[in-house]
């Protein structure tokens, strides 16, 4: 695959953010200044969709507000998510059988 990208600076760094997305997809080990370096377009894609830890520091430190917002809505979001089901299986919980 690198060779596929020599000479085309857009693909090569392209190819090393979809490398770093999917690391932080799969848990994989990463670093946050990374992420931070990352384009817009790589913040804005983990925002929305990357793990906890992405969103996070995204939240308090992504380049562009829409990312931080992006971010703040997901941590929001599945915050709500969480709550949630605490609640079903609580109330579940409780019921008589």
């Amino acid at each position: 695959m690198a060779q596929a990208v020599i000479g085309c600076p857009f693909l090569a760094r392209r190819l090393r953010e979809w490398s770093l997305f999917r690391a932080v997809a799969l848990k994989l080990p990463w670093h946050p200044d990374d992420l931070l370096a990352s384009s817009n377009w790589l913040q804005l894609k983990t925002a929305a969709e990357g793990s906890t830890e992405a969103v996070q520091v995204l939240t308090g430190s992504g380049r562009t507000k829409r990312s931080r917002n992006t971010a703040k809505a997901t941590s929001n979001t599945r915050a709500s998510a969480e709550l949630r089901t605490l609640e079903y299986c609580s109330d579940h919980r409780r019921a008589p059988h």
